[in-house]
């Protein structure tokens, strides 16, 4: 029950990671720090600010620590956190670990894992990269982690199902609605993995959530694989995550003309390390290659010339023409939403480079307001 008390103070604006462990560890456990007087509380460190934002905090949901053990029981929602003995121990030498992290499915705290990420908007190369890395690695034991975002992430993810364990890192709370396509993803990554997610149950993905999870995807493995990614892509900061902590980045190249490769390349010339195959990845782990181990990703099936010179983006077919009362920016926009389907803002972004992002909630304003899109815990699909 004491980890519900230790979620609940992490609950209170201000306080953040650091703080939470330095105010349970100062009382002793998460209960005695919930229920500390305020002369006591004083004498924890905390700053003035993140005192009065604790204690008008526990004031207001006096009941917190309850309420959320019957709600997670109800969900079948797991939740660890720090001072467990199912926390991960590489996780626990970063940096900035996270105090807590909720989850479905089963930790298994010891195993070896690698990462695998990349642009969610994938060439038809990095798709066979990602899933033949995915299969490949966890036929060996190896537990895949990833973000479960559209594109590499999802692929890398599927790859590993086929042979082995993987684990989903979350940008949103375990709570959150996904698409009908990534619900089923999850479902099956829980039934012998682990999905996670260090956010409040409800919390919605935005930017900041998914760098700030980038750094759980690192701190869980001793390497990180980055498939795919452009010069500007989130893999990357997935990437600067694991080299600050120490731990090992693994590239896989593609051609210098393809645009989704620039970032991939980028980090080869800065000192990452270029990997051809799964084989060059197991010798990071000391494993031996199976019988039948395949030498390469994936097929040569790119032909040799008339190389394009840029892969098409897989961005939602512009097979409907934008309604005439939009406005050019809006109208750019509603071709990139799907119908059937549901896309985040930050996927929009991804694609829509000409379109700033403190641009972009205007833009779905007017959507919206012009009775065009459905909006749903921050994601969007067409009417």
């Amino acid at each position: 029950m004491d980890k519900y008390f230790v979620a609940s103070i992490a609950g209170a604006n201000s306080l953040g990671n650091k703080r939470v462990k330095r105010l349970v560890e100062f009382f002793g456990s998460g209960q005695a720090a919930w229920t500390a007087e305020v002369a006591d509380l004083k004498n924890s460190g905390l700053t003035p600010k993140a005192l009065e934002y604790f204690i008008e905090w526990r004031q207001t949901h006096p009941d917190a620590p309850e309420q959320l053990a019957e709600y997670c029981q109800r969900k079948n929602f797991g939740l660890c956190t720090i001072f467990d003995e199912d926390y991960p121990p590489l996780l626990k030498q970063i940096s900035v670990p996270p105090v807590l992290f909720y989850y479905r499915g089963k930790i298994f705290p010891d195993v070896e894992r690698v990462g695998i990420v990349g642009t969610r908007n994938n060439t038809d190369y990095g798709k066979g990269v990602a899933i033949a890395l995915g299969r490949e690695l966890a036929a060996t034991g190896l537990t895949v982690v990833s973000g479960a975002a559209r594109g590499i992430d999802t692929f890398a993810h599927t790859g590993a199902l086929e042979t082995g364990r993987t684990v989903a890192v979350l940008g949103q709370g375990l709570s959150v609605r996904c698409s009908r396509e990534k619900e089923k993803l999850l479902d099956r990554i829980a039934e012998n993995g682990l999905v996670m997610s260090e956010f409040s149950l409800k919390t919605v993905a935005n930017e900041g959530t998914f760098v700030t999870r980038n750094r759980i995807i690192a701190g869980l493995c001793r390497t990180v694989i980055v498939v795919e990614a452009g010069e500007k892509s989130g893999a990357l900061n997935t990437g600067d995550w694991a080299i600050s902590n120490g731990r090992e980045v693994l590239v896989v190249p593609g051609s210098i003309h393809w645009k989704k490769s620039v970032g991939c390349h980028n980090l080869i010339r800065e000192g990452a390390i270029l990997i051809k195959n799964a084989q060059d990845v197991l010798e990071f782990y000391n494993l031996d290659v199976p019988k039948n181990f395949s030498s390469e990703i994936v097929d040569a099936n790119i032909p040799d010339k008339k190389i394009p010179a840029d892969i098409p983006e897989k961005v939602p077919a512009k097979n409907s023409v934008p309604p005439a009362n939009l406005s050019v920016e809006a109208a750019k926009i509603f071709e990139l939403i799907p119908s059937g389907d549901f896309i985040t803002g930050d996927e929009i972004l991804n694609v829509a480079d000409d379109i700033a992002p403190n641009e972009l909630p205007k833009i779905i304003l007017e959507l919206d307001i012009k009775g065009y899109i459905i909006e749903d815990a921050g994601r969007y699909t067409r009417k």
